[in-house]
């Protein structure tokens, strides 16, 4: 029995991409680790040992040059879906890629691996619904709140996700809706009680008008209230306790989000959303931004 590895990005995609994964080597003998694109080069090179396995999968996590240098071995496989990841596939002269411009990794892994006749109608539903969230597509009513009761679970989200939805996707049990009650209500006082600065800035000779706030939960959900009530171009929000930055655009507004984050917080991630590292880049950015009654 093959002995695989399988390293994964901390979110929803992350976690569909493991389940996919696991379907697709049903027959081996599979652990996993779990990281994100900023911790990546520190958790693989503090401690990874990739010889201790017959074949490592690295899925859904947008490399940069000097991480594809630390794990282009040849009982490596990568999978990812990031546009920019498929600018550097001529970087791996040993693992094999597995890179392509796709709506999701786990969609990306399901098409691959011709998974489409080993699953039943419910993990395909689940499938979908990744795919459909992770796109931001949001065309299917059940793909948002499967993200927000991911991210609901406390300590190991991909293990918890597994096990409530391994065997696909039925709808909520009542913990799940408890927690989509919890979330509604935390969104709502947050609108209520936060405050939301706003400004223009001038990136690329092209003004743009930005809202900032700073958050702790739900960035994608918050990001696209601000978009739809004050019809800003992009909103950057800052975690002050994990020293993050997202960054999310609305749908008329052409400015790249990875790139962006790439130059700005050490980031990375999609035309529409990305994030990074809080930085005085960033800071100094924001201080711009203004509450809304002195717009």
């Amino acid at each position: 029995m093959p002995k695989i590895h399988i390293i994964t990005d901390a979110d929803l995609d992350g976690a569909g991409s493991y389940l996919c994964l696991k379907y697709a080597y049903e027959n081996a003998s599979i652990s996993y680790s779990v990281t994100t694109e900023k911790k990546f080069l520190t958790d693989v090179a503090s401690s990874f040992k990739f010889n201790d396995y017959d074949l490592v999968i690295i899925s859904d996590l947008n490399l940069k040059e000097d991480e594809i240098k630390l794990c282009d071995l040849k009982n490596v496989i990568i999978v990812d879906h990031h546009k920019e990841h498929t600018e550097l596939i001529n970087n791996y002269k040993n693992a094999k890629p597995i890179i392509k411009d796709y709506t999701s990794c786990t969609k990306l892994i399901y098409d691959t691996f011709k998974l489409e006749g080993k699953l039943n109608k419910n993990q395909k539903l689940l499938i979908k619904l990744i795919d459909d969230y992770d796109s931001y597509t949001l065309s299917l009513p059940f793909s948002k709140p499967l993200n927000q009761v991911f991210w609901s679970y406390t300590g190991d989200r991909v293990n918890k996700f597994e096990q409530d939805f391994k065997d696909g996707f039925f709808g909520f049990n009542q913990f799940h809706k408890n927690a989509l009650k919890i979330i509604e209500n935390k969104i709502d006082s947050f609108f209520k009680e936060e405050p939301i600065n706003f400004g223009n800035i001038k990136i690329g000779g092209n003004d743009y008008n930005v809202a900032g706030v700073m958050v702790t939960f739900s960035p994608n959900e918050i990001a696209e209230n601000i978009i739809k009530k004050y019809k800003v171009d992009f909103v950057i929000m800052i975690n002050i306790k994990g020293k993050s930055v997202y960054m999310r655009r609305g749908k008329e507004c052409t400015l790249n989000m990875g790139k962006l984050a790439s130059k700005l917080i050490e980031g990375g991630g999609h035309e529409d959303a990305a994030g990074g590292i809080l930085n005085d880049s960033i800071i100094n950015i924001t201080k711009f931004l203004k509450p809304i009654n002195e717009k």
